[in-house]
């Protein structure tokens, strides 16, 4: 197959077969973190072009379109356009896409096609060659797929912002040691050590511009962590985990992603999950990410839906946007907790707690987070890394607080 790529402008559909729970509240599917790069980003990187439509569900509309308008800005008029599935994780099935041709999964999924801008792409003809390819359907989909992703990443985003200004190298002896084959990606503006290690011995290691590593930290890649963030004394990061940017890590993390702008600073152990953005993880806090049957992990990601088979022995949790766990949180394995919710029990919550709960060990049973004061608190969060909610965002919030709570 050939590997060229025509650099033409992107369009983007979900075809809503994926179930990702909270994750995608506030963000459409393709917004979500894979790597170095997001879903979006990494299918712009390697096309060389601008995302400038996307087809996605009504509830994230208007936020996909609040970034489209900064994102596209400037991108070149074509009479064609790569029509791309938002869920698309193995890029290589984009090379060689000729003028008129749609392509398939086994299961029928719709991949990619390049046709006319404005056209939908054809259905899929029966007996037509169909091609192997990984799509996202589950958050688990993502974070188990890491180590592939980010040697994929260390080449499509080789000449990019996220490492360009990255040397690989081995640790100073000011900085501690570091060992193995595969490269280490350290920008010149990171902050590493004293006395940290490096494990490159069975994947890479990225460190971002700007993000500091404390002293005694151990870093086992495959890992990434990206622009802005901490990694606190004595914390373990395990191998596939990403941690996104301007986060703060500490404690042990392995098997996770990290969206962005979370923070887990402490003891206690988080392991194969995907965390949203503007989580707060208090000190303590500890998840299983293993049954004690050693059985394959069922989750339930939604309240109205069903039950979920993982087809993984190892899976934690997913944590949504704004979640706050209190100090000592238990999470059993397969916890699903949605976006706003607050818990501050002693107990271990349920394994899905519904969106802007507010669990406390008071006999008066489970409340509701008040809209105002979750957006007081979100705004005072936000407002300490310069952020705030954007309108769209704000409108989305309040529109899923009423759905959740009947308000």
């Amino acid at each position: 197959m050939s590997s060229s790529l025509p650099s033409l402008p992107i369009r983007l559909i979900d075809d809503g077969r994926g179930t990702f729970g909270p994750l995608t509240d506030l963000r459409p599917v393709y917004a979500l973190r894979a790597g170095l790069g997001t879903i979006v980003e990494r299918i712009e990187a390697k096309v060389g072009s601008k995302v400038v439509a996307v087809d996605v569900p009504a509830a994230v509309r208007d936020i996909a379109q609040e970034e489209l308008q900064t994102s596209a800005h400037g991108a070149t008029a074509s009479t064609e356009q790569l029509v791309v599935n938002a869920r698309l994780l193995s890029l290589d099935v984009l090379d060689g896409l000729h003028a008129g041709e749609a392509r398939y999964a086994d299961d029928g999924a719709f991949l990619a096609a390049r046709v006319p801008t404005g056209t939908a792409p054809a259905a899929a003809q029966p007996g037509a060659a169909t091609f192997k390819a990984q799509l996202a359907n589950a958050p688990w989909d993502i974070t188990t797929r890491i180590a592939t992703t980010l040697a994929e990443d260390i080449e499509l985003f080789r000449n990019a912002p996220v490492l360009a200004n990255c040397e690989r190298r081995a640790l100073r002896p000011d900085e501690g040691q570091s060992f193995g084959t595969h490269p280490i990606l350290i920008d010149r503006t990171a902050t590493v050590g004293p006395l940290c290690v490096i494990d490159a011995s069975k994947g890479p290691v990225v460190i971002g511009a700007g993000v500091v590593v404390r002293p005694f930290a151990v870093l086992v890649g495959p890992c990434a962590i990206l622009d802005g963030s901490t990694v606190a004394e004595r914390s373990l990061i395990k191998a596939s985990t990403v941690i996104g940017p301007h986060c703060r890590a500490g404690g042990e993390i392995g098997g996770t992603i990290f969206q962005a702008y979370s923070n887990k600073s402490h003891d206690g152990h988080l392991g194969d999950s995907f965390v949203g953005e503007w989580v707060n993880i208090g000190a303590g806090s500890d998840n299983s990410n293993l049954l004690n049957t050693y059985g394959e992990v069922i989750v339930r990601l939604e309240a109205d839906g069903g039950l979920t088979r993982t087809g993984r022995q190892f899976w934690g949790a997913v944590i949504g946007d704004h979640v706050k766990l209190a100090i000592g949180t238990r999470l059993m394995t397969g916890t699903t907790i949605g976006t706003g919710a607050m818990i501050a029990c002693s107990r271990s919550p349920a394994t899905l707690v519904p969106r802007f709960s507010w669990l406390t060990d008071s006999a008066d049973g489970p409340k509701s987070f008040r809209i105002d004061k979750f957006l007081e608190t979100a705004r005072a969060m936000m407002s300490r890394r310069g952020k705030s909610p954007t309108p769209a965002v704000e409108a989305a919030i309040r529109a899923l607080h009423a759905k959740a709570t009947g308000a």
